[in-house]
This record gives C-alpha cells, sequence and structure tokens, in this order.
C-alpha cells in the first residue's frame, strides 16, 4: 500500500513522508539535501517538496552558509492538526495498531505519557519514547517482538505494559489510577495492509 491510498489527502508520498518525519518530531532540523532518502525520491523531487512545505508555512528553513536547515514551524496554526492526521497515518498510533494487531490476545492498547500528552496539545518537550499500555493476556515473546518491530519502524524506544482485562475493568490498582489519571490516546487495533 502506498502512503497515498492510505492518506490521499497529501500531494504526493514524498510530501506527507517529509511531513511526517519533521512534525513527528518538531526537534528535529536537517539539511535539505538530505531529504531524498527520508522521502525515497530523487533529491530535486525532495527539494522541491520541501521547498513546497515552506512556502506554505508548514515548515521552516534557515541557512548556515550555503546549507539549507529545515525544521516544523510549531508556530503554524495547521501544526497540531497535521501532527495529529500524521500520528495516525504514519506515526505512533499507525505503526502500534498496526503491530499488536498483529499479537493474539491483545484486547485493547493505549498509548499514555509524554507522547500522548504531546498528541493532545499538552506543552512540553518532545518525547523521545513512547509508553504503551496493553489490556488482555498477549504471549510475551509476541509482545517482545512487536515491540522491537515497532521500535525498527518509529526509531524510538517502546515501553510496553501489559495488564489484565479484569484489572484494567476494575480500575482500582494503583498502577489503572495512575494511568486513567494522565494524558491517553486509545489505539485502533488494525491489521497491516
Amino acid at each position: 500500500m502506498h502512503d497515498s491510498e492510505l492518506l490521499p489527502i497529501f500531494r504526493s508520498d514524498a510530501q506527507a513522508r517529509i511531513l511526517a518525519w519533521f512534525l513527528l518530531d518538531s526537534d528535529r532540523e536537517a539539511p535539505a539535501a538530505s531529504l531524498a532518502g527520508v522521502a525515497d525520491v530523487h533529491q530535486t523531487t525532495a527539494l522541491r517538496e520541501a521547498s513546497r512545505l515552506v512556502e506554505a508555512g508548514l515548515l521552516k528553513e534557515r541557512r548556515a552558509g550555503h546549507t539549507r536547515l529545515i525544521s516544523a514551524d510549531t508556530k503554524s496554526p495547521y501544526y497540531l492538526p497535521l501532527v495529529q492526521i500524521l500520528a495516525r497515518s504514519f506515526g505512533p498510533l499507525h505503526v502500534v495498531g498496526e503491530e499488536l494487531s498483529q499479537v493474539a490476545g491483545v484486547q485493547h492498547a493505549e498509548i499514555v505519557g509524554s507522547w500522548a500528552a504531546r498528541f493532545l496539545g499538552q506543552p512540553g518537550a518532545q518525547p523521545h519514547d513512547l509508553d504503551v499500555v496493553v489490556v488482555g493476556k498477549p504471549s510475551g515473546r509476541e509482545l517482545r517482538r512487536a515491540g522491537a518491530r515497532m521500535e525498527e519502524r518509529m526509531q524510538i524506544p517502546v515501553h510496553v505494559t501489559t495488564i489484565a482485562a479484569d484489572e484494567w475493568a476494575d480500575r482500582g490498582s494503583g498502577f489503572v489510577v495512575d494511568v486513567r489519571r494522565g494524558p491517553t490516546v486509545p489505539v485502533e487495533l488494525t491489521a497491516a495492509g
């Protein structure tokens, strides 16, 4: 499945990949010349897409000598809505949903902690890891394999905590109370396409 089939609102797969790469890690800054690998296209195409995104006010650039450095424009009024769209289609929500769908015994999952807080618009530092709560009785081995695949795909550490369905439903344990008190984002469990 091509990215454009996954989310056809972007003009090209390259544009969506570049935008996701910067907006899903707003601390990232990279030379425009390095974006061909990110977008999986020729350098001229990547440069053209980056320029369009800068002109649209979604990314910003600064010069360091002859180098164009590109980063997310977090002041754009479209920044947070785009982060939410891209996270569902290219980022942790999408990746976690795909990978956990392949693990038998997973009934429900939620992303919690700092990533969930940023996704929901709460201010703070860019998260450099991902905390996931899995509800059900999955195989520990399969869950570890899924966690390793998530880390490889997203290039960030993923911490998975499993809790039994009855304990999650009871809401009485200290862990469940703490998790539910903080920011949480439910994960849609969908099979990979």
